[in-house]
């Protein structure tokens, strides 16, 4: 996987940075748009979406979802 990921330290979750769609000042802090958390689980969904925004992501995370309870 190319996105940049951050392991908390339980290893039950991920942070995964999509491709950014705000630019922050120098001296921000927070939470940024495009980095979301996933489980175990539901990490291998995200493989071959970092290159799109984070909304974007989640709308082909979903759709995969909907497919496969299909």
């Amino acid at each position: 996987m190319s996105a940049t990921r951050k392991r908390n330290p339980s290893d039950k979750f991920t942070v995964v940075y999509f491709r950014p769609i705000v630019d922050y000042p120098d001296d921000w802090t927070g939470h940024p748009e495009n980095a979301e958390w996933f489980c175990t689980e539901h990490l291998p969904l995200v493989e071959g979406l970092t290159d799109l925004s984070a909304p974007e992501a989640i709308d082909q995370i979903r759709t995969q979802l909907a497919q496969i309870k299909a």
